[in-house]
């Protein structure tokens, strides 16, 4: 284990808290390390803002500490899935103590390496080929991984950027509807729209052509691109600056209703704007976007043998469109599969729509028997849960959040 090859964890931080995050992660290695087979993974690698060298700290009480959990993929080998799925949870126990001690969350996915070396681009690919840090293992594996590029990214998965940040934003309105609110959900809040700015602005500068894999260039990038509002501007800036060095007091006097409408406002703006991009369609608006979209999903990379096949195996399911709508719009929604269809129902509980059409269409998708707002916003969610987010119950769960009535 060679700690002299990981450089720098942070933007702004000091040289103790760099050695800080440099303690924690070398007992976390250590831990892996004593757990882990050598001939059962190439890597481990840890990505996100500290796998850049751009993640946050918080200062409380005069100290620096590093404020975001830290994210680790380990790449195995000479594994099927079943095991793992076990390697994962086993792992994670093991991680249990030193969790507690260090008092900073640690995510863990556990994948093969065989497979990601034939899996398609993804954002999360992209970034990480670019910003990662290899903790134990081949430090070539990951550089390795050439046709992970930008240009290679598709556009759903962009579009799928801003629905998954989005969320948090829905999330929000369901806190804010708690009698009292003390500071551990105020904190929440503010997390989740700084995650929501930022995914929605990496979304903007990629439709753009803009996007890239470091926070840093992309904040540059964001205040030079002279085709984007100088209010959202603004607000992603800070956004970027409170992930590098957060600093709470600013945001939690803030009237949370009236911020979240503000923000909301700009980002129906940014969702339609980037999915007129996706879909080549300049004239989109709420009432001609879902069918667009389910047309548009008919034909989108039907020449590509994994999404192709993966269409085919959608249609089999013969799913029914709920509403009446043109033959090319049924059979793509067909060919979608409730993963691909929740972003297309996403903006209408993001944007507060009132679409009747839109509401009826969603009712019948996820086979609710009422077209009111809350409960079909609920509907959504717990349908999100089971295909969007397979963390997002733990976190119900965890800030005691109910989606029963």
């Amino acid at each position: 284990m060679n700690t002299d090859n990981w450089g720098k964890f942070t933007v702004r931080g000091s040289e103790k808290v760099e050695k800080l995050i440099r303690k924690m992660i070398s007992e976390i290695a250590e831990i892996c390390q004593n757990y882990l087979e050598k001939e059962n993974y190439d890597a481990l690698v840890l990505i996100g803002g500290y796998g850049r060298s751009e993640g946050g700290v918080v200062i409380t009480e005069n100290k620096e500490k590093p404020h975001n959990n830290f994210d680790f993929v380990l790449l195995t080998k000479n594994l099927n899935e079943r095991q793992n799925a076990e390697t994962k949870k086993n792992l994670m126990k093991e991680l249990q103590p030193v969790i507690k001690k260090i008092g900073i969350g640690i995510d863990l996915s556990v994948l093969s390496a065989q497979k990601l070396k034939t899996a398609s681009c993804r954002i999360i690919w992209y970034d990480m080929r670019f910003g990662h840090k290899t903790i134990l293992g081949d430090p070539d594996f990951v550089p390795s991984l050439k046709k992970f590029t930008v240009e290679r990214i598709p556009d759903w998965d962009a579009r799928n950027l801003m629905v998954n940040r989005g969320t948090l934003m829905i999330i929000n309105d369901l806190l804010l509807q708690k009698e009292q609110l003390d500071e551990k959900f105020k904190k929440l809040i503010v997390k989740h729209i700084v995650k929501a700015i930022i995914g929605y602005g990496d979304t903007l500068l990629y439709f753009l052509h803009d996007y890239n894999w470091s926070y840093l260039e992309k904040q540059k990038r964001m205040r030079k691109n002279q085709r984007v509002e100088a209010d959202f501007k603004k607000i992603y800036d800070e956004a970027m600056n409170f992930r590098f060095q957060p600093d709470y007091n600013k945001f939690l006097q803030k009237d949370f209703l009236n911020w979240m409408d503000e923000l909301r406002t700009h980002f129906e703006k940014i969702f339609l704007f980037c999915e007129a991009r996706r879909l080549h369609r300049p004239d989109l608006n709420w009432k001609n976007y879902a069918e667009s979209a389910f047309k548009f999903a008919l034909t989108e990379e039907i020449t590509k043998f994994k999404p192709f096949a993966k269409k085919i195996l959608n249609l089999l399911r013969n799913q029914t469109y709920p509403q009446k709508s043109s033959l090319v719009a049924k059979l793509g929604f067909k060919t979608l599969g409730m993963a691909g269809i929740l972003p297309i129902l996403f903006p209408l509980f993001a944007y507060h729509l009132k679409e009747r059409s839109y509401l009826e269409l969603a009712a019948g998708i996820l086979s609710s028997s009422s077209k009111n707002f809350p409960e079909l916003r609920e509907a959504y969610l717990r349908q999100w849960g089971k295909t969007g987010d397979v963390n997002f119950d733990n976190m119900l769960k965890k800030y005691e959040i109910s989606l029963e009535r």
